[in-house]
C-alpha cells in the first residue's frame, strides 16, 4: 500500500500512530483534569455524563493501539475505528444541538434508547432453577437480576420526567411523546410526528464536522464491512505492513482532536485548566518522545 504523507503530521515524524499516541497522552491528561470537576457519570448532569463518554472513548483508542501494534489485527482495528466514528458522530448530534432544551431532549432520549435495549435483553430470558446451580446461587442471581431491572426502570422514569419538565415539551408534546415511545434521539424534525422521522447512521456520520463529508461517509461504509463480518473471508491483507493502518490511525487522530475541541468548548472550562500541571507530569515526557527534533 502506498503511503500518503500528511504535512500536519510532520512534528510526529509523519506517523499517524505516533500522532495518536501523543494526542492520547495530552488529551488523556486533559480528561483526567476534567474528571476532577465532573467526577461521576450522573445522567442528570450532562457535563458529567459527557465526561464519562469522552473518558470511555479514550480507553477505546488505547485498545486500538494495542490491537494494531500487538495483535496486528486489521479487521478488529477497522471495527474499533467505526465504533469511534459512530460514537463521536452521535455525541455531535446530541451535545451540539442548537438549543439547550433540544440537547437535553436528545440526551435523555439517548439514555432511554440504551437502557430500553438492555432491559429488553434482560426480559427476553427468564431465570429458571436447575440442578446445575444451588438454591443459594439461584437466589443471588435472581436478586441481582431484579436489582438491575429496577435500576434501569428507575433511570428511565427519571429520563421521562426530565423530558416532560422541559419547556420544549409543552410546545411539541405530541411529537416528543412519540420520540419517547420510540426512544428516538435520532429524530430529524421536532415538528414532525412520524415514526420514520429519524436520521440513519450514514446521515449522522455525515453531520460529523469534517471537511470531506462524502469521503468520510464512504470510509464508514467501508468499515461497516468489518463490523458485520462481510470481509472476513474474502479480503487478504499483509497485516504486518504498518502502512496498512495509516489511514485508520489518521482517522483516529481526527476523532481525538474532535474530543479535544469538545473538552475545550463544551464544559465551561478554559485550556489552562485542562493542561494545568501537564509540563511536570510523566505524560509530558512521554509526549515529547513522539516529537521530531
Amino acid at each position: 500500500m502506498s503511503k500518503i504523507i500528511i504535512p500536519e503530521l510532520k512534528r510526529f515524524g509523519y506517523s499517524s500512530m505516533n500522532t495518536i499516541k501523543a494526542f492520547l497522552l495530552l488529551y488523556g491528561y486533559e480528561v483526567g483534569r476534567l474528571k476532577l470537576k465532573y467526577p461521576t457519570n450522573d445522567i442528570n448532569n450532562p457535563p458529567e455524563y459527557k465526561t464519562f463518554i469522552i473518558d470511555k472513548l479514550m480507553h477505546v483508542v488505547s485498545t486500538y493501539i494495542m490491537v494494531v501494534e500487538e495483535c496486528h489485527d486489521y479487521a478488529t482495528a477497522c471495527t474499533i475505528v467505526r465504533t469511534l466514528i459512530d460514537s463521536v458522530s452521535a455525541y455531535h448530534l446530541i451535545y451540539h444541538s442548537e438549543t439547550n432544551d433540544e440537547m437535553l431532549l436528545r440526551h435523555y432520549l439517548y439514555i432511554l434508547d440504551g437502557t430500553s435495549q438492555k432491559l429488553e435483553i434482560l426480559k427476553r430470558r427468564s431465570l429458571h432453577i436447575t440442578e446445575k446451580i444451588t438454591p443459594q446461587e439461584y437466589q443471588e442471581l435472581s436478586d441481582q437480576l431484579s436489582f438491575t431491572k429496577n435500576n434501569i426502570m428507575r433511570d428511565q422514569d427519571v429520563c421521562v420526567r426530565n423530558i416532560k419538565s422541559l419547556s420544549i415539551y409543552k410546545s411539541h408534546q405530541q411529537a416528543i411523546d412519540t420520540f419517547i415511545k420510540d426512544c428516538n434521539w435520532k429524530y430529524i424534525n421536532i415538528e414532525e410526528i412520524n415514526h420514520k422521522n429519524a436520521y440513519s447512521w450514514t446521515q449522522i456520520q455525515a453531520l460529523f464536522p469534517t471537511e470531506q463529508k462524502k469521503l468520510y461517509s464512504d470510509l464508514c461504509a467501508y468499515l461497516s464491512h468489518f463490523v458485520h463480518g462481510l470481509s472476513m473471508s474474502n479480503l487478504v491483507f499483509d497485516t504486518e505492513d504498518k502502512d496498512l493502518y495509516e489511514p485508520l490511525s489518521a482517522n483516529v487522530a481526527i476523532v481525538l482532536n474532535f474530543m479535544h475541541e469538545s473538552m475545550i468548548n463544551d464544559f465551561d472550562v478554559d485550556r489552562n485548566f485542562l493542561i494545568n500541571g501537564f509540563l511536570k507530569s510523566p505524560n509530558f515526557q512521554a509526549y515529547c518522545s513522539y516529537l521530531t527534533d
